[in-house]
């Protein structure tokens, strides 16, 4: 109470002067009357980009580092296989104050490559120039293009084929690799895809792949016709499952499809433009306990290239240690091609264990940093002799 009548006794003072010091403001001369407000364009000579622009503009730098050797081809030759890049990415998402209207990601780098092994950890390497500049990302994303939120959103660019688990996972930066790049030639194709929401339970994605493989070739080819009917994420956050159907059928240049089987080059006169229909299913589940997430997949393919059948198949494990600093993983994959003309069936059959260390494994994989160990075993290779690959990786992504 005694704090109160002080300031109940000092207000008429504080009320008398804040009235004398608006007269007296009314007959003094302001000093500061005739400064004129500059408008700034940066701060402390650092140009600021426009608000406009730099929101929700995120860019990413990357470093990849990688040496193998095959046992067989190191103890005949001593050589060591290096791949070596450089990289970017920027993202950019618009939106208005309630929703989100469009987003784009350019993502490239450069890269050098020498002695090139053959191993899936590098699929871009088959044939590749020593020094090349490689696009991975290139795309835009319209949402709700059109009809009920989610339903309707197109993209068109160049990204992973939306065949199998591809498109959910992304293997930019790791040495285990999926089905694509060995079952399509590639593993990435310029698009246009509309997706979105097919069901409560069921995300879809249906479009157009050029089908110009990974040196984005056009040879006449009719592109492809794609689509897939999916798990929604509500089964990845609730379950920790994924899994979906996939369809595609066109024709797509291949030159290494073409060098792969007699029949086929028989069928296309040598030309790389190859028919082709796949169709496929897979499967994922993380399985969360005290020792770590443990994640089991699966993807199965079936198919032909012209009149060759085409069967694949591919698993993994992956575990990763609660604290996110260590992890593990084994992968079997098997392609097998009836080849025909009297040909033995060309088969490719790899076995691969990868042990990472990591020094950053942020959840929403905005940046990552690790060095991994890897064992590749060729168990059989038709078109070669089977080699035991050994590999060293650094790799950062912040």
């Amino acid at each position: 109470m005694k704090r109160d009548r002080h300031i109940m006794t000092a207000s008429p003072l504080v009320v008398l002067l804040s009235v004398a010091g608006r007269a007296a403001a009314g007959v003094a001369e302001d000093p500061f009357s005739d400064v004129v407000a500059v408008p700034q364009s940066g701060s402390n000579g650092v140009v600021r980009l426009d608000p406009a622009w730099s929101d929700n503009l995120l860019l990413r730098k990357e470093l990849y580092v990688l040496f193998a050797a095959g046992r067989d081809n190191f103890d005949e030759t001593r050589d060591i296989m290096s791949r070596l890049s450089a990289g970017f990415e920027v993202q950019k998402r618009f939106a208005t104050a309630t929703r989100t209207v469009a987003a784009l990601d350019y993502q490239g780098r450069v890269v050098y490559r020498d002695r090139m092994l053959d191993t899936s950890a590098d699929p871009m390497g088959r044939g590749a120039s020593p020094w090349k500049y490689e696009t991975h990302n290139a795309y835009v994303d319209l949402y709700n293009v059109f009809g009920e939120p989610g339903r309707f959103n197109l993209r068109g660019g160049y990204f992973y084929q939306p065949f199998g688990l591809n498109q959910q996972t992304d293997t930019h930066g790791t040495l285990l690799q999926l089905s694509n790049d060995r079952l399509l030639g590639a593993e990435r194709d310029w698009q246009m895809t509309l997706y979105g929401a097919l069901t409560e339970e069921l995300d879809y994605t249906v479009g157009y792949l050029l089908g110009a493989g990974p040196d984005h070739e056009l040879e006449g080819q009719a592109g492809l016709g794609v689509a897939r009917v999916a798990l929604n994420n509500g089964w990845l956050f609730k379950h920790g499952l994924e899994g979906g159907l996939s369809v595609l059928a066109g024709e797509r240049v291949d030159e290494h499809a073409v060098m792969r089987s007699r029949s086929v080059h028989h069928a296309t006169h040598g030309d790389p433009v190859v028919s082709t229909w796949r169709v496929g299913a897979d499967v994922r589940k993380r399985v969360d306990s005290g020792a770590g997430p443990l994640t089991l997949m699966a993807e199965f393919a079936a198919g032909e290239d012209e009149d060759d059948e085409v069967l694949s198949g591919l698993t993994q494990a992956e575990w990763l240690h609660p604290g996110r600093r260590w992890g593990t993983a084994l992968q079997y994959r098997h392609v097998w091609q009836d080849v025909g003309m009297g040909a033995e069936d060309d088969t490719d059959e790899r076995v691969s264990g990868v042990l990472t260390y990591y020094f950053e494994n942020d959840v929403g994989n905005a940046n990552l940093h690790w060095v991994a160990l890897a064992v590749e075993q060729q168990t059989r290779q038709t078109d070669g002799p089977e080699d035991t690959v050994f590999m060293i990786q650094y790799y950062r992504y912040w």
